[in-house]
């Protein structure tokens, strides 16, 4: 059996049925709400299951530097614009992005909007588009690059970072840090982000720097600050912020204690801040926030804004010199989603239920008596659950065709009938019958087709196929005549002096008169009349022969008679 398959063009399909069974949907609730005053619910879902896996790297990382979290997902192909899935991320991870991007790398179509919410733990929502709609697997990998708090990994010490998917399942990679922290009897230095977008959104002020001397006691020291050179960043020399720092007891630090210092310069390019004597275990610090000449962009890769101070503390009449630098990169995130483009395909074969193909004429089927019963199969040969599947049969010479039925059953749809709304899954497949009388002998063979057509339910096309089916009558069977000569009645002894017997003739039928074959039968009739007729002749000259004898006799009596 051979099955011609043909696709329409494209369009949003499941957009489309979504959409109508949204109004309808939509206009149920209203009618719901006008009754109850309840408001309708949202239309989006959230998707469990959709994270797979979550790692981090490295597992060993330097003090100071980044982590990044990368996530594995999948949605399923129902999924519609507007489903979400979240992740929290491992409590430990900080200064993290504000939102990003999935896209399709060949198409550059975004598959899904990320946003990221700064609580603790942070928490990553991720928003599928309409692309989820238009495609089958979608799936991606998603990355967050970000610090890790120091202070809650310390080095050395395996420490679990895990991640909490929406459904409640947990995904954990232990990480254990090295490097030893720059000691407070050293000058230490580091930078805060004053907005979570890091420069990318806001230029001004985004970042503030903090330098601070040894721990005391010193006579007096001096913070040296410059803008290195390649960096764009300026000071705002107006954001200065003085004050020292007790280290307590049990090693933390007291809050901080404004101070003011004996001497400080400032410009936008650098500055000079000069303390006083400081006790034992106390710091001083100072604090200024930078500006960018512009955003760095959302969309631009992370850059590094470094710096290098210089700290010079004077105990005992000594001065000590030493420099510290800093770095601070900007969070990144991203990553990708793909899916399948689905191609809708579907086939029917058709048969009778002895198994012939019979597709083409030079394989009809020969009918004995011009009926068959007639078998199809329809599956779904693409890469698309179908919808709006319809079954049909038509002839196109010499027969009937009716009582096409498919059952739909096993694939949840009714027992019987020619139509069924889907879904038809990808590779499945449902059976029709139908039955044929009628067909006639002659010079046209019996020729229908049976069609199915549905629709793609994600790609939206349009889907036919069909295929023919032939069969004939044989013409009854003819048997030449056998050629003979007439039948003839054996001739009666005639008197000369008697009558003669008129003669007979015999019909003679043959095959092409009637068009059936000869077999004798024709003569049956006309032969037995003749037969009658020669026998009613020779009666008739045997009785007149005895007349005329009794005539004779008797004539010559009675002439003896009159001689008397």
């Amino acid at each position: 059996m051979h099955s011609h398959t043909l696709a329409g063009s494209p369009r949003r399909g499941r957009r489309a049925l979504r959409l109508t069974a949204a109004l309808l949907t939509t206009l149920a609730l209203a009618g719901t709400a006008v009754l109850t005053g309840a408001a309708a619910p949202a239309r989006a879902a959230e998707i469990d299951g959709a994270i797979t896996n979550v790692t981090v790297t490295p597992t060993t990382p330097k003090q100071g530097t980044q982590l990044t979290t990368r996530i594995a997902w999948q949605v399923p192909d129902e999924t519609t614009a507007g489903d979400t899935f979240t992740l929290s991320l491992s409590e430990h991870l900080k200064n993290l992005p504000t939102g990003f991007a999935l896209r399709d790398p060949a198409t550059g179509a975004v598959v899904a909007d990320a946003t990221v919410v700064g609580t603790r733990p942070s928490v990553v929502t991720f928003t599928m588009t309409d692309y989820a709609e238009d495609h089958l697997n979608v799936s991606g990998e998603a990355f967050v690059t970000s610090d890790f708090e120091g202070s809650t990994t310390p080095s050395g010490v395996p420490t679990p970072f895990t991640s909490t998917t929406n459904d409640g399942r947990e995904f954990t990679t232990v990480v254990t840090p090295t490097g030893v922290p720059r000691g407070q009897d050293q000058p230490t230095k580091y930078g805060t982000y004053a907005a979570a977008d890091q420069g990318r959104a806001t230029a001004a002020r985004f970042l503030t720097w903090h330098v601070l001397t040894p721990l005391g006691a010193f006579e007096s020291a001096t913070t040296t600050d410059a803008v290195p050179a390649g960096q764009a960043w300026t000071y705002d020399c107006d954001t200065l912020v003085f004050d020292s720092i007790r280290l307590k007891a049990d090693g933390s630090s007291a809050a901080p204690v404004a101070v003011k210092p004996t001497s400080f310069t400032c410009s936008p390019a650098g500055f000079t801040v000069t303390w006083g004597p400081q006790v034992v275990n106390v710091q001083d610090r100072v604090s200024i926030a930078v500006s960018l000449p512009a955003p760095t962009g959302t969309a631009t890769p992370a850059q590094t804004f470094t710096n290098l101070a210089t700290v010079s503390t004077v105990v005992g009449g000594v001065a000590t010199t030493g420099s510290v630098s800093s770095s601070k990169t900007q969070a990144s995130a991203g990553g990708e989603g793909r899916g399948d483009v689905p191609v809708p395909a579907v086939t029917i074969t058709k048969g009778d239920a002895a198994g012939h193909a019979a597709d083409t004429a030079d394989t009809a089927v020969v009918l004995a008596d011009g009926t068959a019963s007639l078998a199809y199969r329809v599956t779904n040969t693409g890469a698309d659950p179908l919808a709006d599947v319809t079954v049909s049969d038509a002839v196109l010479a010499n027969g009937t065709v009716t009582g096409l039925s498919c059952d739909f059953s096993t694939l949840g749809g009714p027992a019987t009938g020619v139509s069924w709304a889907g879904p038809f899954a990808v590779g499945a497949s449902f059976d029709c019958t139908a039955a044929l009388t009628g067909v006639a002998a002659g010079d046209a063979d019996h020729h229908d087709v049976g069609t199915v057509t549905a629709r793609g339910i994600e790609s939206g096309q349009a889907v036919t196929a069909s295929d023919a089916w032939f069969a004939r009558v044989a013409p009854a069977a003819v048997t030449p005549a056998t050629p003979s000569s007439s039948p003839t009645t054996p001739a009666a002894a005639v008197p000369a002096a008697g009558p003669t017997a008129p003669a007979v003739s015999t019909p003679r039928a043959t095959a092409a008169s009637t068009g059936l074959a000869f077999t004798g039968a024709e003569l049956a009739g006309p032969m037995t009349l003749a037969a009658l007729l020669t026998l009613l002749g020779a009666a008739l000259v045997v009785g007149t022969r005895r007349r005329a004898a009794r005539a004779a006799v008797t004539g010559g009596a009675d002439a003896t008679h009159r001689g008397e």
